[in-house]
């Protein structure tokens, strides 16, 4: 799980908790003093009402007065969920505050040079790790001469302009990529518009951009591909990102953006 999403889940499991302490206690506010005890005979159970902590059974609640009883049990019940609540916020606030992902990462990035060349670290940091990755060699596909050239502000040749759109995006927020590394996946090799390492959980993703879905044999044919990818395990909306467009509604830089915010950080 990406940190953003562990912090996210226990931020709001935090204040559902909390939302569950402040409604046990203002119903707290609303209930009737003292206790209950319950009394369990053959014929049923009787209700007695204890005010000012007495050991004594109570007072008798008749039938009549059963909605007293009724508020009484409630009572005890919240104060037993107010408490559980108020525990729980308690202990996730002492965890969030003191929860150090990148804490394995700082020992290393702080070491000597001289200790860095003789140390196995445990977990890079991102930099390192994010350089390693991006450095490794592969083999792209051929781009033939039939494709009009299009480059990104790197330098690297890509297919479309949409496809420029999406590389410059990716360069400017960070996010380390490969363009059209080749992907093994059974007996299949593929070739993803962009491979895409998500630093927060160093997981790999793949983006899929489907530029002409207008050519209807354009979109069987890939559709195929999409569904290599899902049989593999790659699913879309976890590891595969897929836009889409057509020529009369083209892709634009607000899609693009949020596309990265939501799947690559």
């Amino acid at each position: 799980m990406r940190t953003k999403d562990l912090l996210d889940h226990l931020q709001k499991e935090r204040q559902k908790f909390k939302n569950v302490e402040k409604n046990a206690t203002e119903r707290l506010r609303k209930a009737p003093e003292g206790t209950i005890y319950i009394n369990k005979h053959n014929n049923g159970v009787q209700f007695y009402h204890r005010k000012d902590q007495e050991k004594k059974p109570g007072v008798y609640l008749p039938a009549k007065e059963k909605e007293i009883a009724h508020a009484l049990i409630q009572k005890k019940y919240d104060q037993h969920v107010a408490s559980a609540a108020g525990k729980q916020v308690a202990a996730l606030d002492r965890f969030i505050q003191k929860y150090d992902p990148d804490c394995l990462k700082r020992i290393y990035e702080t070491a000597s040079d001289f200790r860095k060349e003789i140390i196995i670290p445990e977990e890079l940091p991102d930099r390192i790790y994010a350089e390693k990755w991006q450095n490794m060699p592969f083999e792209p596909k051929e781009i033939g001469e039939e494709v009009p050239e299009q480059y990104s502000d790197k330098g690297e040749r890509v297919r479309s302009k949409s496809e420029v759109m999406i590389a410059d995006a990716l360069a400017q927020a960070g996010i380390p990529y490969r363009y059209e590394c080749p992907l093994h996946l059974g007996n299949v090799l593929l070739h993803p518009d962009f491979t895409i390492l998500r630093l927060s959980d160093r997981s790999q993703l793949y983006w899929e951009h489907l530029g002409r879905m207008d050519d209807s044999g354009y979109v069987i044919k890939n559709l195929r591909r999409i569904r290599i990818y899902e049989q593999n395990g790659i699913m879309p909306g976890i590891k595969l990102i897929v836009t889409m467009e057509t020529g009369v509604q083209p892709i634009n830089q607000s899609i693009i953006k949020q596309m990265i915010r939501t799947y690559c950080i």
